[in-house]
């Protein structure tokens, strides 16, 4: 994972979003699991599609984005 990547990822971390690393560059630099119980309304596919403003927020201001790779999680790629 990047230097800029692994960044986003702890500070995501750090506020309780339940991301995941990836091994492999075809799903993105990390996950972020819609299937965790955790603190906070990061990706809920049923009734926040978009996901977290927050979690929006943090991903443009680096740099990246997120999206669908299936209802249980979503993957985070470069802009």
């Amino acid at each position: 994972m990047k230097r800029e990547a692994r960044k986003v990822f702890n500070q995501l971390k750090k506020l309780g979003c339940p991301v995941k690393e990836w091994h492999g560059n075809d799903r993105g630099y990390f996950w972020i699991d819609a299937e965790e119980n955790s603190e906070g309304d990061w990706l809920d596919y049923w009734s926040n599609y978009e996901g977290s403003e927050l979690m929006n927020q943090i991903l443009n201001q680096n740099g990246f984005y997120w999206e669908w790779h299936n209802p249980g999680y979503g993957c985070v790629y470069d802009i």
